[in-house]
């Protein structure tokens, strides 16, 4: 699969977070997905995932969010047919900010791994 196809995946996953769509996000991620939150007890599979965007949706809401993200620091490498994007995120109108690797396959994204903080303004 070229590297073009990733891309597209992964612009496909992200506008379902953009979109707080699951169908979207769904149909763009691998049979064998995993999503990594520190705030979550474990690794979000596939099947938890829509579960996950709800409580996520709440938990930044509550903190005065409204789903609109600043991006920057972003890398992008694809080797070995594995499409590697790594930024800088910022929740706006919050202090919430951190880091998140996306890792896209042939099938679709494969893993997201975020890490925060609360900032101090």
């Amino acid at each position: 699969m070229s590297m073009a196809k990733r891309v597209q995946l992964r612009e496909s996953y992200i506008e379902g977070w953009y979109q707080m769509d699951i169908e979207r996000l769904l149909a763009a991620t691998a049979e064998n997905f995993m999503f990594d939150d520190p705030a979550e007890t474990g690794p979000v599979n596939r099947e938890m995932l829509a579960g996950y965007m709800q409580r996520w949706d709440r938990r930044t809401r509550a903190m005065g969010g409204n789903n609109q993200w600043n991006l920057s620091h972003r890398m992008r490498h694809d080797i070995d047919d594995i499409l590697t994007d790594w930024s800088w995120w910022e929740l706006v109108d919050t202090n919430l900010q951190g880091a998140a690797v996306v890792l896209t396959g042939s099938e679709g994204v494969i893993l997201e791994r975020i890490t925060y903080f609360d900032r101090i303004r």
